[in-house]
């Protein structure tokens, strides 16, 4: 595997103000069949996201705060990875054979925009407050920012990544009351072992379906490609980051109290 290692900003061109966010919306129907589904524009969601960033981002630095900065390390040579990262950066630099895994735990906790790390990972299936997967995230800012209904629904989920399949069921399927709010919903995850009469049986069951397939003929709202998840992937992304950096900079705080707290000299 190859890998590569850049450095990028929250840039301004990746935070550009966002227009006003139009969706078409209609009640949410329940049969299995749908005379025309409802285009959903991430690119428009991702626009709002990227401007709620924005705005955080410079009240973030005008309160005298330094400016966030994100770092990415790539590995391997998947083609959706690497048009992943350009979309952040543009740019990238062949290093090292790395393991993938090894990256992702040595990466800190508090620093793991892609919500990789086993803590995050955890944190996440235990519903608690950590930093969720971009690519989940968007989907689900999605589904809330389009008022798609959850809870009690049927769901299927198409595919059981550790990065996306598998992080979306567990937001759209745990406890709306907990720390880390879910969507409360019945979630079936199907993968390439999944007999497809049986996959049939629940799509047609299914009140929302997450998938790469085109489902516009049996879908009440559908997604684009381009201008669907990915635009929100990057957003989230964004978001993420200037999480990361409120938090770090709590930790550091914390860190200069401590030895004032106790009474011993700092340097």
């Amino acid at each position: 595997m190859a890998a590569a290692s850049l450095v990028s900003t929250l840039a301004t061109r990746l935070l550009r103000p966002a227009q006003n966010c139009r969706l078409r919306h209609r009640p949410f129907h329940l049969s299995a069949v749908r005379n025309e589904a409802v285009i959903i524009s991430g690119k428009k969601l991702a626009q709002q996201i990227k401007q709620e960033v924005r705005q955080e981002v410079d009240e973030w630095v005008a309160s005298g705060n330094k400016r966030p900065h994100l770092s990415v390390v790539l590995v391997g040579e998947n083609p959706a990875s690497h048009s992943y990262v350009l979309n952040k950066t543009r740019a990238a630099a062949d290093v090292e054979h790395i393991d993938e895994r090894k990256i992702c735990n040595a990466v800190s906790p508090d620093k793991d925009v892609d919500g990789f790390h086993v803590i995050n990972v955890g944190r996440m299936c235990l519903d608690q407050y950590s930093m969720l997967p971009a690519t989940p995230w968007g989907v689900w800012e999605i589904i809330k920012r389009t008022g798609i209904p959850t809870l009690g629904k049927n769901v299927v989920v198409a595919g059981r990544s550790k990065n996306v399949g598998m992080p979306i069921a567990m937001l759209l399927h745990t406890d709306g009351a907990h720390e880390r709010p879910g969507g409360d919903a019945t979630v079936t995850i199907s993968h390439r072992y999944t007999p497809k009469e049986q996959l049939k049986k629940h799509t047609i069951l299914a009140d929302i379906v997450v998938s790469a397939a085109g489902v516009r003929k049996k879908a009440g709202y559908i997604t684009p490609v381009p201008g669907g998840v990915g635009p929100m992937t990057v957003a989230m992304l964004m978001k993420n980051t200037i999480i990361a950096a409120k938090k770090v900079l709590r930790l550091e705080e914390r860190d200069v109290l401590k030895p004032k707290e106790l009474g011993v000299a700092t340097n």
